[in-house]
Parts: structure tokens; C-alpha cells; sequence
């Protein structure tokens, strides 16, 4: 692909930034592949707080467009730039020679790449519960070789899932086995020292998961059926390959 080339579809690219819409999905070029189409849709996502369904919406048209060709890559890829988005954001966030702009900037991406799987999860964009499990997993802390939950997280991890969770909502509550797992650890991490805006945002979202995503009260599981349900949640897959991200 020569300059000229590659200079039209980002242009191409721009133009659907600036109005994106499910219908748009006609307009994204053929000629890009699907690793490049990926990333610059996550990273899109990630720069507005608003406009997270849309993307969604537009991922998920995508993937209907080029389902109907065979097998989509592009799905893959797209979880894969979720990964690689995702481990940025957490791991810079902890960074401590960053000026508190910076750190409050990629706290806030990192909050709205969560709204935008979770979106992405309800529109179909995306297979699978265990990307909602893996994610949920390591901002609650969940050490996986220890088989236990470590000790406070920091209040941007808890703002992230509890946008995760916001967005998911009964889709992913009301469908998944030992989901009531992660509902244990938020009522724990009520009395764990959080700020002031981190635990009205906590208490906000026990109550609409008690009052409205689940038939009964009777959700509080025992820790080591903790361990089980939750050291079976892989999808950031470690050493694995790239197939099991879809599983």
C-alpha cells in the first residue's frame, strides 16, 4: 500500500471519527487489515467519555459486515487491542513519575475502554463472558496464583469495574455462573477505606445489582467457592494462544 493509499483511508478513518454511527460501517475501507482497524477503533473509543455505545455499535456492525465473508479476524484482533489497552492504561496509571494530569488522563481512558467492552459485550461485538471476567479480575485484585483476593485496589481500578459493571449490567449478571462473586468483593470493599466519590459510586452500584439485576438477595457465595468460580475467569489469556481469547 503506497502513500496516497494509506493517506485516503485514514481520511476515510477521520471522517467516520467525526460522525460515528453504526451506519458508517460501509464506508470503513476493505483494504485495512484487521489489526490496524482494531486498534485505531479501540483507541477512538477510549478519547471521548460519551461516545462509547456508538463504537460499540459500529464494532458490532463490523463484525456482521465480515461474518458474512467467512470467519472474522477482526473480532479477534479487537479483543487483542482490548489486551494490549487495557495492560497499558493499568500498568501507567500505577506509574509514579507521571504528573497528575497525565495519571488522571489514562484513569479516564481506562474507565471508558471498560464502558466500551462492556457495550461492545451487549451489542455482540465481542464473544464470551470471560473478557468481562479477566477484566473484573485484575481491577479487584484478584491474585490468581494465590487463589485469593489481595488487599484494597486503588480507587481507579474500582471506578473502572464499577463502569464495566454500570454498562453489563443484568446482560452479564443475570447470564453468568458465579458472577455473585464479584458482588462479595464490592460489599467487602465498602468498609476498605475507599475516597468519598469511590464509595458513593460503590454503594450506587450494590444497590441497583441487588434492587434490579438479580431475583434475590441470597448472592454472597463462600470463599472457596470464590477460588473456584474465579480462577476459571481467563480471556487476557498468559501464554496462550491468540485462539482462546474467543473461547
Amino acid at each position: 500500500m503506497d502513500l496516497s493509499q494509506k493517506e485516503q483511508i485514514k481520511q476515510r478513518l477521520e471522517s467516520i471519527s467525526n460522525g460515528v454511527d453504526p451506519d458508517n460501517v460501509v464506508a470503513i475501507p476493505d483494504d485495512i487489515s484487521p489489526d490496524e482497524l482494531s486498534n485505531w477503533m479501540v483507541s477512538e473509543a477510549v478519547r471521548n467519555d460519551r461516545l462509547h455505545e456508538s463504537w460499540a455499535k459500529l464494532a458490532a456492525a463490523l463484525r456482521k459486515r465480515l461474518d458474512d465473508d467467512g470467519p472474522c479476524a477482526f473480532i479477534l484482533e479487537l479483543m487483542i487491542a482490548c489486551q494490549n489497552l487495557f495492560e497499558s492504561l493499568q500498568e501507567s496509571s500505577e506509574v509514579d513519575d507521571v504528573d497528575e494530569q497525565q495519571a488522571s488522563a489514562r484513569k479516564r481512558q481506562l474507565a471508558n475502554l471498560m464502558a466500551f467492552i462492556g457495550h461492545a459485550f451487549r451489542h455482540k461485538a465481542i464473544r464470551g463472558n470471560s473478557i468481562i471476567q479477566r477484566s473484573l479480575n485484575s481491577l479487584l485484585g484478584w491474585d490468581q496464583d494465590k487463589s485469593k483476593w489481595r488487599g484494597r485496589p486503588q480507587d481507579f481500578e474500582v471506578n473502572s469495574a464499577c463502569a464495566l459493571l454500570l454498562t453489563v449490567g443484568r446482560a452479564y449478571v443475570g447470564t453468568t455462573h458465579g458472577s455473585s462473586v464479584y458482588l462479595t468483593r464490592l460489599r467487602n470493599l465498602e468498609r476498605a477505606g475507599l475516597s468519598q466519590n469511590t464509595q458513593g459510586e460503590l454503594v450506587a452500584l450494590i444497590q441497583t445489582w441487588e434492587q434490579e439485576w438479580t431475583p434475590s438477595r441470597n448472592s454472597v457465595l463462600p470463599e472457596a467457592t470464590v477460588a473456584e468460580s474465579t480462577s476459571q475467569s481467563v480471556v487476557f489469556s498468559e501464554g496462550q494462544g491468540r485462539g482462546d481469547l474467543t473461547s
